[in-house]
């Protein structure tokens, strides 16, 4: 029988919308002639592409217990969102990245009101939260190796942004493991937007 998770100390902890669960098919149709075209970056496997609204990093069971309890509050608090993926960039820039991400996009900020309501039950728990202002993106790439400018082979993938805009009607807790494969990401609590429009 497996080990439950929550019994563990866990690593890598983080709340995050699973996009892959809305937009497979779009970041399929964007990552496939990635792969294909762009050397030198890691890229991440569809299933696993989220919009973090919050990392913790390694907790105890018992801090997870309390995350769990006060994200069911915040979560009923909040109705779906309507997002939508608004086109590639990359951190520090797009011409020289270390990171490459798809910007997300939401009607009437209420994905940022999400976050900082998260942000500020974080801060009431006790834990950090990060100063820098926060910017929605999900994660697509780590570049292993520069090779140039790669911004003629992003420009030149084949799909029209912004994308149709679909709901987002919940978001998790994760549980990343480092495994020889790469890190695999587990859900250990969904939280459901649940709050009556």
């Amino acid at each position: 029988m497996a080990e439950d998770p929550l019994k563990q100390t866990a690593a890598r902890v983080f709340l995050a919308i699973p996009l892959h669960e809305i937009f497979h098919l779009e970041i399929d149709r964007i990552l496939e002639p990635l792969r294909r075209k762009v050397p030198g970056v890691s890229w991440g496997r569809t299933e696993q592409i989220h919009l973090t609204l919050h990392f913790f990093g390694s907790l105890p069971a018992a801090d997870i217990d309390r995350i769990d309890a006060s994200m069911k509050k915040i979560a009923a608090c909040f109705s779906s969102l309507e997002l939508t993926l608004k086109g590639i960039g990359g951190f520090p820039s797009l011409k020289r990245p270390d990171t490459l991400w798809l910007e997300v996009g939401n009607k009437e900020d209420r994905l940022l009101s999400l976050q900082k309501a998260i942000q500020k039950e974080v801060r009431t728990l006790g834990f950090k939260v990060e100063s820098c202002s926060f910017r929605p993106h999900a994660t697509i790439g780590r570049v292993q190796k520069r090779s140039g400018d790669r911004i003629p082979f992003l420009g030149g993938v084949p799909f029209k942004f912004p994308t149709d805009r679909k709901m987002a009607d919940h978001f998790v807790l994760y549980q990343s493991r480092c495994l020889p494969e790469g890190a695999r990401y587990e859900i250990l609590k969904t939280y459901s937007l649940s709050k009556k429009t």
